[in-house]
């Protein structure tokens, strides 16, 4: 088993001449099984360039071991693949920052976390000092969330909660009462976080729905018919209670999603082109106005675009990174990225068309200030540059 770490090790102690007889071996047979490393280390000969990528790579860290492994294997994988699609000297054009980048800068597509002692690197040129202190100052979303009654009136939920539980009560998650509502009587409500909000949300069938940035969930305060519908606009993770002979369905204004027990993230944004149903656990029916219908299994993603249902395999704890407090992008189209950067931190992003075929590979916590994520984008493509004005931000080259 090759982790990260081992991998660098073996790297350094060949570039600088140390490697032992034994781990020689090692590599050899790393570098057979991956051949595209072989380019990326004449590359790392160069000690200026050595140093540089040394430097970045100690920026970064990781905690789960298995996590690193099998994300380590998709980035493998991945520059396997790429290289089988196009010819060999279309690799080398990316030059040596991109394919340093791909393996030691961003290597695990997503599960490298930025140090928060470390901000981008204020020396480059391509992004001025004033930009990053801006970027500095845009703060991260947090728990924000306004319950909506069937009356209208408007509650602003408490920020220091995580959540709330229907019941008799609206309780939030420490147990202490939010809205006191009546018991016999079956009321349509709307739970929602605005741009730079999240929130959590137990249902009065013990499902569990949490609320990503700039979402809202149509529910009843309890379910009283034989199915079991609320209606979603925005993104949001769902783990469904069990409820025998009572399905749960999911409905957004480009799909229905339908089970009985699961768990499973929904993304459908009406301004968006694509909606996409990710499932974890269980299984799924997803159908759209024009009829067709699509069964998931876990690991499945169904994509909508107009009428269009696809199904393809999905890494989809990469789906329900927002979930764990992390953006994940795993070769990403910048436009779809930092749509979901931009209702996180409420800001307004113009991506230039000198930049938008960009694809945006790494991880960020979602904890972070905007600048963190800047240096995601600074290490998958160092020319770009930024320009911040109040809230609204500029990719440029």
């Amino acid at each position: 088993m090759y982790t990260i770490d081992h991998i660098i090790q073996l790297l350094q102690a060949y570039l600088k001449g140390e490697i032992l007889p034994n781990e020689h071996a090692e590599l050899g047979m790393l570098l057979e099984k991956y051949p595209e490393l072989q380019d990326l280390a004449k590359k790392l000969e160069d000690p200026a360039n050595l140093r540089e990528e040394l430097q970045a790579y100690e920026e970064f860290s990781t905690s789960d071991p298995a996590q690193e492994q099998r994300i380590l294997s998709n980035i493998m994988d991945k520059i396997e693949a790429q290289v089988d699609q196009q010819p060999k000297r279309r690799w080398m054009q990316y030059g040596w920052y991109a394919a340093a980048a791909c393996f030691i800068a961003v290597v695990g597509l997503g599960i490298w976390q930025i140090n928060k002692r470390d901000g981008i690197d204020t020396s480059d040129p391509a992004t001025p000092v004033d930009a990053v202190k801006l970027a500095e100052n845009l703060l991260p979303g947090g728990n924000r969330a306004t319950l909506q009654l069937a009356d209208g009136t408007g509650i602003g939920l408490d920020q220091q909660q995580v959540g709330i539980v229907m019941g008799d009560e609206i309780t939030y998650t420490d147990g202490s009462v939010a809205l006191a509502t009546a018991k016999d009587e079956k009321r349509m409500m709307i739970l929602s976080t605005p741009r730079g909000g999240q929130y959590q949300i137990a249902l009065a069938d013990g499902t569990k729905v949490w609320l990503n940035a700039d979402t809202r969930l149509h529910y009843p305060n309890k379910f009283t018919d034989k199915q079991r519908v609320v209606e979603l606009d925005g993104e949001a993770y769902f783990e469904v209670a069990k409820a025998a002979g009572k399905p749960f369905i999911v409905v957004t204004a480009k799909e229905k999603v339908e089970v009985l027990g699961t768990h499973f993230n929904v993304y459908s944004f009406p301004k968006e082109k694509e909606s996409k149903v990710s499932l974890l656990e269980g299984k799924v029916k997803v159908s759209v106005p024009a009829g067709k219908t699509r069964l998931l299994q876990p690991g499945e993603q169904a994509s909508v675009q107009g009428e269009e249902l696809s199904v393809q395999q999905v890494p989809v704890d990469e789906s329900i990174a927002w979930k764990n407090d992390e953006f994940m992008f795993n070769n990403e189209p910048l436009g779809t990225a930092l749509a979901q950067v931009a209702r996180w931190y409420d800001i307004d992003i113009e991506i230039d068309p000198s930049v938008a075929k960009m694809k945006l590979w790494g991880s960020v916590s979602r904890l972070d200030n905007f600048d963190k994520v800047l240096k995601i984008i600074k290490m998958t493509d160092d020319k770009i540059k930024v320009q911040i004005e109040g809230r609204r931000v500029r990719l440029m080259k």
